[in-house]
Parts: C-alpha cells; sequence; structure tokens
C-alpha cells in the first residue's frame, strides 16, 4: 500500500503531461480546420470579386 502511495505524485506529474500533449494536439487541430475554412472562404470571395469585375 506505501508502494502506491508514492506513486500517485507520479501519476498526476504524468496525468498532467498527458493532458498538456492532448491540449496542445487539439489546438492544432483547431487551427487547421480554422485556416482551411478560412482558405475556401477567401477562394470564394475571390471568385465573386472576379466575377463582379467581368459583369
Amino acid at each position: 500500500m506505501n508502494t502506491f502511495i508514492a506513486l500517485i505524485p507520479l501519476l498526476i506529474f504524468l496525468a498532467f503531461w498527458i493532458f498538456i500533449i492532448w491540449f496542445v494536439i487539439t489546438l492544432v487541430k483547431s487551427s487547421n480546420e480554422r485556416t482551411m475554412l478560412l482558405k475556401e472562404i477567401s477562394r470564394k470571395l475571390d471568385g465573386l470579386q472576379n466575377n463582379n469585375k467581368i459583369g
């Protein structure tokens, strides 16, 4: 039982770093999705702008 109690700080430390890594990966994925959406919106707006110049 004493060894388990001694491992608790180590488990908390590992859980903390796992959470940090998960958070960073989620943040990067979200940022990539946002970038893709903004690029798509930009292309559509450029298309609309080009159509208005012709017409």
